[in-house]
C-alpha cells in the first residue's frame, strides 16, 4: 500500500504547462528582441502575398511595432485561430516539410507574440464585404467581432514584453534595437525587391523602397555610393541556379554588415558558403575584412532542410560540397571577368593604330618631374588614406595640448614611471627610431630596446586628443567649398543626430538634407583625404559596438569610437623626425603604456633579457 502511495505522489509531481507559459517559452525561443516580432511579422505579409508592405515602429519596438499589408486577409474564424500555437496555413503532412516554398510553417510566431505583447489584428479578405477585429493580450482574446476595414492584414504588437520585465530590461538602447529592426528589413527587403516596403519610426518616414530590380534596391537600401561597386554573379545548371551581386575589393569592412546570402528566398546563415565568397577575395582584401555580397542560390525544396532551428535562419544542404564549388567557381569568373584578378591572355594578337601620330615636326624628349620628399610605400591603400604631411599637422596642432584623462575601470592599472626620465627623453631633441614593416616603432633609451604598437599608440594618441576636444578644446573645421553628401542606413541616421554636437566638437559639421543623407559641410583641419562615407560608416558601427559593449559616459564613448576607426589604417611615418615626434607625443599622454580598448602598447627589453633569450 505504501509502495502505491508512493508511486502516486511521484506521478503527482509533474503536471502540464497553462498555454500563457508554454507560449511564453516558445516566444524566447522565437522573440528575443522586437526585430524578432518584425521579421515574423514581415514574413507573413510576404507570404499573404503583398505587393505593398508598410513597417511603423514606435520607441525602436518597445511601445509598437505595426506592419500594413495588402495581402489576401483573413476570414473571421481564421483570425481568431490564427494565435493558437501550431495553427498553420502552410503544412498538412511531414512530407510537407521538404517542399517549402514559404518563410513560416511552424505556426508558432503570432501565438509567441500574443503570449508577451498586446495585440490588436484589422484583417480583410478581397472578396469580402466586412472585416475582423481582434484583440488579444498575454494569449488572452479580449475582443473578436467584425469591423469596416481595408482589404488585407494590419497587425498591431504593442508593449512588448509588458508580462515579461525581466525580458524587457534586456532590451538595449533605441539605436542598437532599431538597428536590428532595419537588419530585418533589408533582409527582407534585399530578396523581394517587387515589394513596395515603406519604414516609420516615431512618426517618421526613414526609408521608401519601391519596387525595383536587385540592384536598385541595393543601391536603394545602403546608398548611391554602392552603385559603381556592384557586379553581377550568375550560374544556372540542373541542381542549383546562383545570381546576385558582388562588390568591388575596396568596398571590404571589418563587420560583415552587407553580406547577404540567400536561399530560395529566404536569408540564411551559412559558414561554409559564405567561406567559399570570401576565400575569392584573400588576395585581394586587407586581412580581417570582409566582402560585400548580395547572393541568391536556388535549389529544389527538397535538396534542403529549414526546419533545423526555431528562427529558421540556419539550413542543411544534402550535398554542401556541390554548392561550396559551384559558388566559389561562380565568384572567382566574376572577379576574373571584371579583370580584378591580373590575367594574361596570350592568344591575343593587339592592331597598332598609328594613324594618330604626327607625319611632322620636332621630336621634343620627354621629362620626368620628380618629388625629392616622396617615399614609396607598400601600402596603397595606406597612403590614400593617412599621408605623413597631415599626421605630422595633426602632431604639430595638439603638441601643446595637456591631456586630462579620466581613468575608467578598464585604465586602471599598477604602472611605475620614472617622471624625470620622461621628461628627459621629451626633452631629447635627437634619438634613433627604426620603424618595422609598419606595425612596430623601436628605439634604444636608456640602455633598453623600447618596442611601440604604432596601431594602439595612436590610438592612445587621439584618444587623448578628442576627449580633450570633446571637453575643453573643440577642433578647429575647414569649411567645404564644395559639400560632399552621405547616405545612411535608419540606425545610422539615429546615432548621428544624437551625437551632432560632439562630431561638431570633433571638426565634422554635418547637416541633414533629407530623411537619409547628410552633407558634409566641413572637416577638421588637416583631415587626410579618404571616403567620408566609409569614415562616418565605420565611425557609426564602432560608436554602436562601444554603446553594447561598454557602459561610459558620452564623451568617452565617442573619442573612443573615433579614435578606434581611425587606427583602422596604417599610419605612415617616412621621416625619424616624424617617428620621434610620434614618441614625444605618446610619452605626453596620461595613460601611455595601455590603450583606450585595454590593450598593452609597448614593450622594454633590457640588454639582460636580450642576454637571457639567447643563453
Amino acid at each position: 500500500m505504501s509502495h502505491l502511495i508512493l508511486n502516486r505522489k511521484l506521478l503527482n509531481t509533474i503536471h502540464l504547462l497553462s498555454d500563457l507559459v508554454a507560449n511564453q517559452i516558445a516566444a524566447g525561443e522565437v522573440i528575443q528582441r522586437p526585430a524578432s516580432a518584425v521579421k515574423e511579422l514581415l514574413e507573413n505579409a510576404v507570404d499573404a502575398g503583398a505587393t505593398k508592405i508598410q513597417l511603423i515602429v514606435k520607441d525602436a519596438g518597445r511601445t509598437l511595432i505595426q506592419v500594413v499589408d495588402n495581402g489576401k486577409g483573413m476570414n473571421f474564424p481564421d483570425a481568431r485561430i490564427c494565435f493558437e500555437r501550431h495553427a498553420t496555413s502552410k503544412i498538412f503532412t511531414a512530407e510537407d516539410l521538404f517542399q517549402l516554398k514559404t518563410k513560416g510553417f511552424r505556426g508558432e510566431a503570432l501565438a509567441s507574440i500574443a503570449a508577451i505583447a498586446q495585440i490588436e489584428l484589422n484583417t480583410k479578405p478581397g472578396e469580402e464585404d466586412t472585416g475582423t477585429v481582434l484583440v488579444v493580450e498575454g494569449s488572452q482574446v479580449k475582443e473578436h467581432r467584425p469591423t469596416t476595414t481595408q482589404y488585407g492584414t494590419s497587425i498591431a504588437v504593442k508593449n512588448l514584453f509588458f508580462n515579461m520585465p525581466a525580458r524587457r530590461n534586456f532590451l538595449k538602447s533605441d539605436s542598437i534595437e532599431l538597428g536590428h529592426i532595419e537588419e530585418e528589413l533589408n533582409r527582407i527587403s534585399l530578396i523581394h525587391y517587387e515589394i513596395d516596403f515603406a519604414f516609420f519610426h516615431n512618426g517618421k518616414l526613414v526609408q521608401q523602397l519601391p519596387p525595383s530590380n536587385q540592384k536598385q534596391r541595393i543601391i536603394n537600401v545602403f546608398g548611391a555610393h554602392f552603385k559603381d561597386k556592384l557586379f553581377p554573379v550568375e550560374l544556372t545548371t540542373e541542381s542549383v541556379k546562383i545570381e546576385g551581386f558582388i562588390a568591388k575589393p575596396e568596398s571590404a569592412k571589418k563587420k560583415k554588415n552587407e553580406q547577404y546570402l540567400f536561399v530560395n528566398k529566404r536569408f540564411v546563415k551559412h559558414y561554409l558558403l559564405t567561406h567559399a565568397i570570401e576565400s575569392t577575395y584573400k588576395e585581394f582584401i586587407p586581412e580581417g575584412h570582409k566582402p560585400a555580397f548580395f547572393i541568391e542560390i536556388t535549389v529544389p525544396p527538397s535538396t534542403i532542410d529549414v526546419n533545423i532551428c526555431p528562427t529558421k535562419i540556419d539550413v542543411k544542404f544534402q550535398d554542401d560540397r556541390m554548392i561550396y564549388a559551384f559558388l566559389n567557381a561562380t565568384v572567382k569568373k566574376t572577379l576574373g571577368t571584371l579583370t580584378l584578378i591580373p590575367q594574361i591572355d596570350f592568344n591575343t594578337h593587339p592592331e597598332y593604330d598609328f594613324s594618330a601620330l604626327k607625319q611632322r615636326g620636332d621630336i621634343k624628349s620627354p621629362s620626368l618631374t620628380l618629388n625629392p620628399n616622396y617615399t614609396p610605400s607598400t601600402s596603397k591603400t595606406a597612403h590614400k588614406l593617412s599621408t605623413s604631411d597631415s599626421w605630422q599637422q595633426f602632431l604639430s596642432g595638439i603638441k601643446d595640448t595637456t591631456f586630462t584623462t579620466p581613468q575608467s575601470e578598464s585604465e586602471k592599472i599598477d604602472f611605475q614611471c620614472d617622471m624625470s626620465i620622461k621628461e628627459e627623453f621629451i626633452n631629447e631633441s635627437q634619438f634613433k627610431c627604426l620603424l618595422f614593416s609598419g606595425d612596430f616603432l623601436l628605439f634604444i633609451w636608456k640602455d633598453a630596446l623600447q618596442i611601440l604598437e604604432v596601431s594602439a599608440v595612436r590610438e592612445r594618441i587621439l584618444f587623448e586628443y578628442y576627449l580633450n576636444a570633446l571637453e575643453n578644446t573643440p577642433v578647429v573645421i575647414q569649411q567645404s567649398m564644395f559639400p560632399e553628401t552621405i547616405t545612411l542606413s535608419a540606425s545610422a541616421i539615429e546615432v548621428v543626430n544624437d551625437i551632432l554636437p560632439e562630431l561638431h566638437a570633433l571638426g565634422y559639421e554635418l547637416e541633414q538634407i533629407d530623411r537619409a543623407s547628410f552633407a558634409v559641410n566641413g572637416k577638421p583641419v588637416g583631415e587626410e583625404e579618404g571616403d567620408v562615407q566609409q569614415t562616418v560608416e565605420q565611425f557609426v558601427e564602432m560608436y554602436k559596438s562601444q554603446l553594447f559593449l561598454h557602459k561610459t559616459d558620452k564623451n568617452t564613448t565617442v573619442a573612443k569610437s573615433l579614435a578606434r576607426q581611425k587606427c583602422t589604417t596604417k599610419l605612415l611615418m617616412n621621416s625619424e623626425t616624424e617617428q620621434q615626434a610620434f614618441i614625444k607625443q605618446w610619452l605626453h599622454c596620461k595613460l601611455p603604456h595601455i590603450s583606450p580598448s585595454g590593450k598593452k602598447v609597448s614593450r622594454s627589453f633590457t640588454n639582460e633579457d636580450i642576454k637571457n633569450f639567447f643563453a
